[in-house]
């Protein structure tokens, strides 16, 4: 499997690790604990399952020996989005949730990562003109949403029809290599879709941040086909799986 060096140090900085070995790495790291920023909930749980089949489960301090003892003895069992694997750790995450909080599991998912490099991304498609979004001078048509927190220090491009957005990209500010590592969010109007708006305006984000020695990310949900055809096209290549159980912040 390729590996990119720079998605890998992005993905350990939010994991709370600085290395994963052969197998699976279970962190208990105070990052567990709290908010994550972009989000506005805690991401208690956050497990990463490599292509290259190690395993990093970042988790509160202090977790119960059981839940411990659990992802070791399973995590070979099962893909982590295998709900064999999900229903036994849910229930030990409201424990820990419980125990540790006095809260409620919010809410739980699992996605897919994907990443490019220069060696990677493919070549923009000179039939589609992107737009370098630096301000709100932009209306966004219909049903697309302006990353707002992006502006002005972000990086988005979008493409423009009748002089309003219809479709954009743009980099999450996560506080985390966020100059050198570009993660990937994307909206496109459903009136404008299949045109290949989406690929060109997350090819542009990524290529504005690898032209300056970076790399990019891109995370979706296992049943967007949509967004994997985009991530595919646009040069990314797949890379592991996410499993989040996240709580409420104070």
């Amino acid at each position: 499997m390729k590996k990119f060096k720079l998605v890998n140090e992005y993905i350990f900085s939010f994991l709370g690790v600085k290395e994963a070995s052969n197998g699976i790495t279970i962190i208990e790291t105070e990052k567990r604990h709290n908010c994550m920023p972009s989000y506005g909930m805690i991401h208690m749980f956050y497990i990463v399952k490599f292509y290259d089949g190690s395993i990093i489960a970042s988790v509160p301090l202090n977790t119960s020996e059981k839940t411990k003892k659990f992802l070791c003895e399973n995590f070979n069992k099962y893909d982590i989005d295998d709900n064999l694997f999900i229903s036994p750790l849910k229930e030990l995450a409201k424990e820990e949730a419980k125990l540790m909080f006095n809260k409620e599991i919010k809410s739980y998912w699992n996605s897919l990562i994907f990443a490019c490099d220069a060696e990677t991304i493919a070549k923009p498609n000179s039939n589609i003109t992107t737009v370098k979004i630096t301000d709100n001078s932009f209306e966004c048509y219909g049903d697309v949403n302006f990353p707002e927190h992006c502006i002005p220090n972000g990086i988005v491009y979008s493409v423009i029809e009748n002089n309003k957005i219809v479709s954009l990209a743009h980099a999450h500010k996560t506080g985390e290599y966020q100059d050198i590592v570009a993660d990937i969010g994307v909206d496109t109007s459903k009136d404008f879709r299949k045109k290949g708006y989406a690929r060109e305006c997350v090819n542009s984000v990524a290529r504005h941040v690898i032209e300056g020695g970076g790399e990019s990310v891109y995370i979706c949900s296992p049943n967007n086909t949509a967004s994997i055809g985009t991530a595919l096209s646009a040069g990314y290549k797949p890379y592991g799986k996410i499993l989040i159980f996240t709580i409420e912040a104070d």
